[in-house]
């Protein structure tokens, strides 16, 4: 096995025949998110506890608020390691989602109150873990993954992603047809840690990710974060990013949900919605892959944007308790799946390869982990108190017979639609200052 310090010394041809242990953890690890804390199986399991949907935008909003650690998790995570820190982090979520399977319980002896803030502490523990985790990953990721394939790469992990995610959901689907209550739930959870389990042992055979030296540490403190945001096209990645962030939340996590209360499908459909966005994405990933690396970020990441634009309205044109309806949806479903991975690919390689300068690379890092947490949050929160608010008024908006995921809906467009504004104009410089 490899030392972490010795990664830095490996030619690109050494460590692209060390990707396959990235590829191993991202295929387990995507087990784990599907079938526990993340997806349409864990909005479906918080419905299922009695949740509302501001309740349930609460506690998904966990998630990418824990994110604001980052800035000053990361002179710590860099003095003990980027590597060590992961490793042992997301090992300690996967003891923390196991507690969990004891939701049952607390639910049947002290009841609805308890068993929100039960769910809300294992979350914000998990997140906690996640967040400091994911401070080292994005510099480790740096670190192993040559830029000669970085879009490849991407493409791979939107591919496997996929492909694992499509199997997880499948079995997801099976099982919850057959249980009608939390056992269903509690089993695929108990499926997702032992995956989980597996995801950290691929994880630590990932070369890189030592500690750096003290005096690169003290280069993290709170000045140099704040000095990542005196460079433009940084502050202008950042604009679009948020916008962006703040336009794909409704989908991401209130499709569930509308496509149970406005298209009428049952809870098995919804979960085999899921897997027509992953084959979309399988067939196309690698493609947005190849076109980035061959004809630059920038192109790949503006059609994701505009996927990202036109997504919501297509699922609004998916008709209500029709014949046809679970077919549309399926097909609304395949053409998210293929359109949206633009984005992640596009913005990812964009991010590393034309913003970001590689000698302050955990800096950078740092201040656009805490932002997606901040955005991520508050777009999560904003759009359960106004599914909430608005469905509390009989669905009803000022507006007259406009309901609250319409309103949603066409506020993601439009916040899409500004997110391009600001990227058409993104240009890098990562590569000029590194010359």
């Amino acid at each position: 096995m490899i030392s972490d310090a010795a990664v830095s010394g490996l030619t690109e041809d050494e460590k692209i025949r060390r990707l396959p242990w990235a590829f191993g953890h991202i295929a387990t690890n995507t087990v784990f998110g599907s079938l526990t804390v993340f997806g349409t199986v864990f909005i479906l399991f918080l419905t299922e506890l009695g949740l509302d949907k501001a309740q349930i935008g609460m506690l998904l909003a966990l998630f990418p608020l824990a994110g604001i650690v980052a800035p000053f998790a990361a002179s710590r995570v860099a003095r003990i390691g980027y590597k060590r820190t992961f490793v042992v982090l997301w090992g300690a979520r996967k003891a923390v989602t196991a507690c969990l399977l004891l939701t049952p319980w607390v639910a049947s002896r002290y009841g609805p109150d308890a068993t929100l803030r039960f769910v809300a502490l294992v979350l914000a523990a998990f997140a906690l873990c996640r967040a400091i985790a994911e401070t080292g990953m994005y510099p480790w990721m740096r670190e192993f993954v040559p830029d000669s394939v970085r879009g490849r790469f991407a493409a791979m992990d939107n591919i496997l992603a996929t492909m694992f995610g499509f199997l997880a959901v499948t079995l997801a689907g099976y099982v919850i047809a057959r249980n009608s209550d939390l056992n269903g739930y509690m089993l695929l959870i108990a499926i997702g840690v032992v995956f989980g389990i597996m995801a950290v042992a691929a994880a630590t055979r990932i070369p890189g990710g030592a500690p750096l030296p003290p005096e690169a540490v003290r280069g993290l403190d709170r000045h140099a974060m704040a000095a990542t945001l005196t460079d433009p096209a940084f502050k202008r990645f950042l604009a679009g990013l948020g916008l962006m962030t703040l336009a794909v939340v409704p989908l991401n996590v209130f499709l569930p949900l509308f496509a149970i209360e406005r298209i009428g499908l049952p809870q098995a459909q919804v979960i085999f919605l899921q897997g027509a966005v992953l084959v979309g994405g399988l067939l196309s990933s690698y493609l947005w892959g190849w076109a980035a690396d061959r004809r630059g970020s920038r192109p790949v990441m503006l059609a994701g944007v505009i996927s990202a634009a036109a997504m919501p309205l297509i699922w609004l044109t998916v008709p209500e308790l029709g014949a046809a309806s679970f077919a549309l949806a399926l097909a609304a479903a395949f053409i998210t799946g293929a359109s949206l991975p633009a984005w992640a690919i596009g913005s990812s390689r964009f991010l590393f390869m034309d913003v970001v300068p590689s000698a302050s690379t955990p800096q950078y890092m740092a201040v656009f982990y805490a932002w997606i947490g901040i955005t991520g949050a508050t777009g999560a929160i904003l759009a359960g108190r106004i599914l909430e608010g608005v469905q509390n008024a009989s669905n009803q908006t000022a507006l007259g017979g406009v309901d609250a995921y319409t309103l949603l809906f066409v506020a993601s467009t439009i916040l899409a639609l500004g997110s391009f504004a600001v990227l058409r104009h993104a240009k890098g410089s990562a590569r000029r200052r590194a010359e």
